[in-house]
């Protein structure tokens, strides 16, 4: 064996050196079978000590055609000649492509413009607490730009929902959420432009949440109750989207992280899209994802331990020592952004977490209407599940205010299922 493989490395310098030299293939006349059979000895000899990796011989992507790659915007056109009522969410989505591409720019360059050591700032709340101002900055910004990008159409009129107008409480409120509606339609849709915003001067993955309803029939013809004209739009266009997760025409999540990933449903088969950089164009990479029935990884804040009731509590116990219904020890992952938990879970599988705690979220700490309802939503779509605390569907549940926060559990049928049977009982043990 040693033998053949220093025969083919000299056969393979031979081969070079013909190929490489061209006054000496002038001196030389190499019979066109000796040359393929070192052809092919120089291809064995480079691949056969790491057959693991080498898999034959592959089209890099740069050099793949793009006349083959479906964008965006081509895969738009096409469901709209299919589905002619679905135009206004085409010019909607185009705003949010746009959006989502300045976004994006907007985040990678979050380190160097708004970093936590940019001594130049002398803000008293960056004194304070940089990662906060860093923060605030980035979901102003975030705002500023899906706003701009919606208006650009000038199809939509939005709103920013505010705490003390609606009678929420201030701290429940989350800044920077619109909601829209479509002048030539009955769409409406509501926002959150930058989730896990805290986690952008560490270069960790952060994200945009959209959902989109039909204007309900109980909204329709309400005016609200104020009298001041502006006012009293605003309440009408907050009540047409309090509504369960169910109604939803479509709704998805944009993540920016090493790379920018368009993920939405448009209420039946769930599209991922990839910015690519060249191109500048969300160019189709995950057509029809749908999550797999289980997986072997759970998310959750596990800070919050100590005031979760002992039914969740006996369910991670179960995954952590594999004695639960796969009989397999589940890893532990948790970004701190949940579209960076979900879109993980949604390609590999597991489940989301975050329940209620008796200490610091008695009623969770993700809101219902513009996080979980669409994520919810969204993963339904690709096979997957989802209830609140109390085992219901979360799609079921209705919505009384914008920022109104409630548990959710999101994930692979199976895991969620399992989870299903240890909330349904009171004393916290294994249902039977």
């Amino acid at each position: 064996k040693h033998k053949q493989l220093t025969m083919g490395k000299m056969q393979t310098r031979l081969l070079l050196s013909l190929l490489l030299v061209p006054s000496w293939a002038t001196c030389f006349t190499v019979n066109p079978q000796v040359a393929a059979r070192l052809s092919s000895t120089a291809i064995s000899a480079t691949t056969s000590e790491d057959k693991r990796y080498y898999v034959g011989k592959q089209t890099p992507p740069l050099m793949e055609s793009t006349t083959q790659r479906i964008t965006l915007t081509r895969y738009l056109n096409t469901i709209v000649k299919e589905q002619p009522e679905l135009i206004p969410l085409q010019s909607l989505f185009l705003s949010l492509q746009m959006a989502c591409k300045t976004i994006s720019n907007l985040v990678n360059r979050a380190g160097l413009v708004y970093g936590v050591k940019d001594r130049s700032l002398r803000d008293e709340q960056y004194q304070r607490d940089g990662r906060f101002y860093s923060m605030k900055r980035l979901d102003q910004l975030s705002t500023n730009v899906l706003r701009n990008a919606l208006r650009f159409t000038g199809k939509v009129h939005m709103v920013t929902p505010s705490a003390i107008r609606f009678g929420e409480e201030v701290a429940e409120h989350q800044p920077g959420v619109l909601v829209a509606s479509a002048l030539d339609s009955n769409y409406v849709a509501v926002l959150d432009p930058m989730d896990g915003s805290g986690n952008a001067d560490a270069s960790i993955c952060t994200g945009t949440v959209f959902g989109i309803f039909e204007e309900s029939k109980d909204s329709e013809g309400d005016n609200g109750v104020s009298d001041d004209d502006e006012t009293r739009e605003q309440e009408h266009l907050v009540k047409s989207v309090l509504q369960p997760g169910k109604n939803m025409r479509a709704a998805g999540y944009c993540l920016y992280s090493s790379a920018t990933v368009l993920v939405f449903t448009l209420g039946d088969s769930v599209m991922g899209f990839t910015l690519d950089p060249q191109l500048n164009e969300f160019v189709l990479t995950h057509p029809n994802l749908t999550i797999p029935e289980r997986g072997n990884v759970y998310s959750c804040n596990e800070a919050n331990s100590e005031g979760w009731d002992d039914s969740f509590k006996s369910y991670l116990k179960a995954l952590k020592t594999g004695k639960n219904q796969s009989e397999q020890r589940y890893a532990h992952r948790y970004v701190g952004s949940m579209v960076g938990d979900i879109h993980r879970t949604l390609l590999y599988g597991g489940i989301f977490c975050y329940p209620a705690d008796s200490d610091q979220h008695p009623r969770g700490n993700l809101q219902l209407l513009y996080k979980s309802a669409p994520m919810a939503f969204l993963v339904t779509r690709a096979g997957g599940k989802s209830i609140n605390q109390e085992a219901q569907d979360l799609l079921e549940v209705q919505p009384e205010r914008v920022h109104q926060k409630s548990p959710c559990f999101i994930g692979s049928p199976k895991d969620v299922a399992e989870l299903e049977t240890y909330l349904l009982q009171k004393d916290g043990g294994k249902k039977e």
